[in-house]
């Protein structure tokens, strides 16, 4: 990297710094109000459905494990990312 340019990345960080709060913060409040809404329906997405051929009870939980397990690790992404934001 060009000796001249640390300097401007420097300046551009520290002005960038406070955006950065505020959008990884609305992210993670909209990311776990997502979270909490699917939980609370899962019932409703994850239950029997009867135009399904072989929606035995093992899919339908496999399909709730595989959404949890990715919104599980997005989330801590996100958390991750937003402590680094908030630590510098």
């Amino acid at each position: 990297m060009n000796v001249n340019a640390l300097p401007w990345l420097a300046v551009i960080e520290k002005a960038g710094a406070p955006a950065l709060r505020v959008a990884f913060s609305v992210a993670v409040i909209i990311f776990l109000f997502a979270g909490y809404f699917v939980w609370r329906r899962r019932h409703q997405f994850f239950d029997a459905d009867l135009e399904v051929e072989n929606d035995v009870p093992v899919a339908r939980h496999s399909r709730e494990e595989t959404i949890l397990f990715v919104w599980s690790g997005l989330t801590l992404v996100l958390i991750s990312i937003l402590y680094e934001v908030w630590s510098t």
